[in-house]
């Protein structure tokens, strides 16, 4: 995917590509439903979203074990027990994210 030429856009999307958010910087998350270029490049960042999700999905069973993060997410792979909300030893979507606007589907 091209980055995008708008350099406000190139901001967000940069922003929505890092690291998990904490729950207070959740609403500078761009909602898909808009018809505006902030709606185009929330859909385009959740676009991305997926594909890294899936790309490190090895045995694709929707979630993501700290072998599966280590050496393509350091944060993750750093912060594996803290992003890990549920303490199920996996990373969902939305643990992988960071937020619970996006849904995959």
């Amino acid at each position: 995917m091209n980055s995008p030429a708008h350099p406000l856009a190139a901001a967000l999307l940069a922003l929505v590509l890092a690291a998990p958010l904490s729950a207070a910087a959740q609403s500078r998350i761009p909602s898909l439903d808009r018809n505006d270029h902030l709606g185009e490049v929330g859909r385009a960042a959740r676009q991305k979203a997926i594909e890294r999700f899936d790309g490190a999905d090895a045995d694709k069973d929707g979630k993501l074990t700290r072998e599966e993060v280590t050496g393509r997410f350091t944060y993750l792979s750093d912060n594996f027990e803290q992003q890990d909300k549920n303490r199920d030893g996996f990373l969902d979507w939305e643990e992988f994210i960071g937020h619970d606007r996006w849904k995959k589907e």
